[in-house]
């Protein structure tokens, strides 16, 4: 994935991204989430940029620090 290209993600988007091998959206989507929530790091970023578990998506902003601690896709 380009770094070049950080946009708004929706939160099926960006799992397929990091699990392009999983078939069923949600399933990469809970995956992504769980990595998320286990990494309390990252979680207070997201945090504190406005994210919340009701959220469809991540801004770039959101992306660009999903990329720091996760790494790209």
């Amino acid at each position: 994935m380009d770094s070049n290209i950080v946009r708004w993600y929706s939160k099926g988007e960006l799992a397929q991204l990091y699990f392009p091998d999983t078939i069923d959206v949600n399933t990469a989507v809970k995956r992504l989430m769980r990595w998320i929530s286990n990494c309390r790091g990252l979680k207070k970023e997201l945090l504190k940029c406005g994210y919340r578990s009701t959220s469809k998506g991540f801004t770039p902003r959101m992306v660009r620090i999903i990329f720091y601690y996760l790494g790209e896709p």
